[in-house]
């Protein structure tokens, strides 16, 4: 007889443990989930976003105060200021208790608008009026206690006299500025006053304000 040949079973392969705390080895952790787009409030976005409301807040007030204060666009049938005359005046009197010369305050043909009137003390004590032409021209009269060249120089830079003239009963001068400029003026003196009126106005213009000047002198 032969023996049985006896097989030996084979044994199954073990599958090696899979070690977790291996690099790159899966994890029984579940995955993290990806963040919503819609948080609930927090502390940080909640204060961000009373801020925005604050300064949106106070930007309509400003808006809605600077809309009453000044009004919207421009309004054409609006009334125009008061003249500014009564403040010319106004200033001529406080400037008179103080002036060391007769104050001269022109009376302005139709047209003419008075835009400030200023006293200046110091050194040289100066009075200062200022007036839109009814052409639209700035013209400006400087008084002072005597026509100095300083007072001319400042007022027209490298005047030369054209001509000489009587204005009103006082001894006046036609001056011209530089080549560069088309600045005019007409200066004028008498007892304890000097004064010059200059500007881009026509002869005609600078002669009724200096006129005037002197007739408010006398």
């Amino acid at each position: 007889m032969h023996d049985a040949d006896h097989e030996t079973p084979e044994v199954p392969e073990r599958t090696p443990a899979v070690r977790t705390d291996e690099p790159g080895a899966p994890s029984d952790e579940p995955a993290p989930q990806p963040k919503s787009a819609y948080e609930l409030p927090s502390k940080k976005n909640t204060v961000l976003r009373n801020m925005v409301w604050a300064l949106l807040l106070t930007m309509a007030v400003v808006v809605v105060v600077g809309i009453a204060f000044f009004g919207v666009g421009s309004q054409p049938e609006r009334e125009p200021l008061a003249n500014s005359e009564l403040d010319v005046a106004a200033s001529a009197e406080r400037a008179r208790d103080v002036a060391p010369f007769p104050v001269t305050v022109p009376a302005v043909g139709e047209g003419w608008t008075e835009r400030s009137a200023r006293y200046t003390a110091g050194a040289n004590p100066q009075w200062t009026i200022e007036y839109t032409s009814p052409e639209g021209q700035l013209v400006t009269l400087v008084e002072e206690s005597e026509l100095g060249a300083p007072m001319l120089s400042a007022a027209i830079p490298g005047s030369t006299v054209e001509e000489e003239l009587e204005l009103a009963g006082a001894t006046c001068s036609l001056l011209r500025g530089e080549r560069s400029t088309a600045e005019r003026g007409i200066a004028c003196e008498g007892a304890g006053w000097g004064f010059v009126v200059h500007g881009n106005a026509d002869r005609a213009a600078l002669e009724q304000i200096a006129g005037a000047a002197v007739t408010s002198l006398d």
